[in-house]
Order: structure tokens, then C-alpha cells, then sequence
């Protein structure tokens, strides 16, 4: 029975970064059903899931961090804001660096490179998943028995991945690709988050000490992916107020998800 109890965080893990890839490859099916020219859908797409990030930064990972710390002297709550800037250089450095293209504007960033249009969404896509995968397995490895917390930020990953997938899979339709193949490299940003998750888990598993920085460093990325890319991108073509009110509607999500279960 032991065992067992001691399973269940482990267990819970597998199924919530499961759960949180399913639910891409169920958003982006949605290209067999939509007008693959339907701009507001991908907006309200990529608003809603911005603003389930930003809730789930504060509430899923600033938050615990800070609980965490609690009890040490204030000077160690430098941490939190130390390892959320040390996120977003870090995503600031891949952003720079990897060649990738916006969904929706189809700005070019990063260095020049060769890659065709599709494997530059492709590279957008791991640039947007790595963090998430990375929040929630560092949230896990931080829950022991106390998994809720971890439990509700996957779940609200898992929301916001329904939409993710869908905001992914039009554009790629839009330029030239079969259905199938759209929903494929939807779902592939799913994908990502497993192994991200796993490296995060495991990392902050073996160095406990380091848990309030990792949270805060997970913010942090997660934070600049919706700052610089998803908000820009859902408000981009005249979809400005469908772009902001979708994310003020995620964030409600989120936060009302973390109300309910914490």
C-alpha cells in the first residue's frame, strides 16, 4: 500500500503530461472542421492561451515558489525574481538565435537559415512548448504529497494546448498543407512538452534545494513566450480586441480552475 502512495505523484505525472498532449491533438483536429482562412478563431486561439499561461505563472508557479521560501529570511525571496529573469534570457537567447516563424504575421527571427516555411513553424512550435513541458514537471517534482497545485497548472496547460493546437494547425493549412498533415504538426507541439516535462521532473528532483528557482525560472520562460509571441500574434491583422478579450477570458479560466481544486 506504501508503494503505492508513493506511485501516485509519479503516476499523476504520466497521465497529466499524457492529458496535456491529447488535448493538442484534439485542438488541432479542429482544422477537419473549420475554414482554414477563419482568422478569428486562430486569434481567440492563441488569446485565451496566453492568458491561461500568464494565471498559471503566477498562481501555479510564482506563488508556490514563494511558499516554498516562506520561512527563510527575505533576502532569499531574491531567488524568485533571480530565477524568472534567468527564464526569460533564456528563452530571449533561443528566441534570438533559433530560426523560427510567426503563425500568424510570418515574421521571420532568428538566425538566417535554409529551413522551409513549415520547418520554421516547426521550430515556433518547440520554441512555445519547451517551458510549459518544463513548468509542469518542475511543478510535480516541487508537489510530494501535495500534488494539487501541480495538478491544477497541468490541467490548465492542458486547456490551453486544445487551442495551441488549433492556432497551430490553420496557419499550416493556410499554406498549402493536406488536413492530415496540418492536425500532424498541430499535435507534434504536444509532443514536445513530454520530453521537457521529463528533463524538468528529473532535474528538479535530484537538486530539491533548487525547486524555487526552477519554478520561477519556468514562469519566467512561459511569461515571455506570451508577452513576445502568442499576444502579438492574437492581436495582429485587426484582431486586436478579439486578441485581448480572449486573453482576459484565459486568464478567468485559469483562475477560477485554481480556486476550485487548490
Amino acid at each position: 500500500m506504501l508503494s503505492i502512495l508513493q506511485e501516485m505523484p509519479v503516476l499523476i505525472f504520466i497521465g497529466a503530461i499524457i492529458f496535456n498532449w491529447f488535448s493538442t491533438f484534439l485542438g488541432a483536429s479542429l482544422v477537419y472542421f473549420t475554414n482554414k482562412e477563419n482568422k478569428h478563431l486562430v486569434s481567440i486561439a492563441l488569446g485565451s492561451s496566453a492568458g491561461i499561461m500568464i494565471a498559471a505563472s503566477f498562481f501555479s508557479l510564482i506563488l508556490p515558489a514563494m511558499n516554498l521560501l516562506e520561512n527563510m529570511n527575505k533576502w532569499y525571496l531574491m531567488i524568485i525574481p533571480f530565477g524568472f529573469l534567468c527564464g526569460v534570457a533564456f528563452l530571449a537567447l533561443c528566441d534570438h538565435f533559433l530560426p523560427h516563424k510567426h503563425m500568424i504575421s510570418g515574421e521571420i527571427e532568428g538566425l538566417q537559415s535554409r529551413f522551409s516555411k513549415n520547418q520554421l513553424l516547426m521550430l515556433a512550435m518547440t520554441l512555445h512548448n519547451i517551458p510549459e513541458g518544463l513548468a509542469v514537471g518542475v511543478a510535480f517534482a516541487s508537489a510530494h504529497q501535495q500534488f494539487i497545485p501541480a495538478l491544477v497548472l497541468s490541467i490548465g496547460i492542458g486547456i490551453q494546448n486544445f487551442p495551441e493546437g488549433t492556432a497551430i494547425a490553420l496557419p499550416m493549412h493556410q499554406y498549402g498543407k493536406s488536413k492530415f498533415i496540418s492536425m500532424m504538426y498541430g499535435q507534434f507541439s504536444g509532443i514536445i512538452e513530454i520530453p521537457s516535462a521529463i528533463l524538468g521532473y528529473i532535474f528538479a528532483s535530484l537538486i530539491q534545494n533548487i525547486l524555487p528557482f526552477a519554478l520561477s525560472f519556468a514562469a519566467g520562460a512561459m511569461l515571455f513566450v506570451c508577452v513576445e509571441d502568442m499576444i502579438p500574434e492574437a492581436c495582429c491583422q485587426h484582431q486586436i480586441d478579439i486578441g485581448a478579450l480572449s486573453c482576459m477570458i484565459g486568464f478567468v479560466v485559469m483562475m477560477i480552475l485554481d480556486i476550485m481544486l487548490s
